[in-house]
């Protein structure tokens, strides 16, 4: 059986994400039409939080990719999965990747060297609502990050266990009760 230990309140993630969409807006105030990626399915609940505490002179373009390096596990396999990664022509736009978690940092990396690779893009930021250095096994540090975690498995507010607890408005500690 498992247990769920609230870790961020819905107030404290509502009150980081609106700061990192003021940083993000100073970042981007001038930019020419920028292009915001989700990482799906982790950043979805991030990312549209996010969006709406951007602001820009032009409107934000929003995509999609599904990566993956986790499967049903609680750890990276090492391997990056890409089911999903089919994108419009963004050559040389200013681009920033939403993700919900960085953890080995492969998944990260994986996708911003293939968006360096195939668009050339004129900037190229990474905003995670979760970092966990240590766990990075490879050198990567987001641009912009929401909390920053200790060696846990978390759930809620888009983060799962085998596809259950996205739903949670809160980000919790999972733990083996038995």
């Amino acid at each position: 059986m498992s247990k769920i230990k609230e870790l961020y309140s819905p107030a404290q993630i509502q009150l980081r994400i609106a700061e990192l969409g003021f940083q993000i807006s100073q970042d981007m105030k001038d930019l020419d039409r920028p292009v915001v990626i989700g990482v799906m399915k982790g950043a979805l609940l991030f990312m549209a939080d996010l969006v709406r505490n951007i602001k820009s002179k032009d409107p934000l373009q929003i995509e999609f990719v599904r990566l993956s390096s986790y499967g049903s596990a609680t750890e990276s396999s090492g391997a990056v999965q890409t089911p999903y990664l089919d994108l419009p022509n963004i050559a040389h736009r200013h681009i920033l990747v939403v993700e919900d978690i960085v953890d080995s940092g492969r998944t990260a990396k994986f996708f911003l060297e293939y968006l360096k690779d195939q668009f050339n893009p004129a900037s190229l930021r990474l905003a995670a609502f979760l970092d966990n250095p240590s766990r990075r096994v490879v050198g990567f540090s987001p641009d912009y990050v929401g909390f920053t975690i200790v060696v846990l498995f978390v759930v809620g507010y888009g983060l799962d266990y085998s596809e259950q607890y996205r739903e949670l408005p809160y980000l919790g500690q999972l733990t083996n009760t038995g």
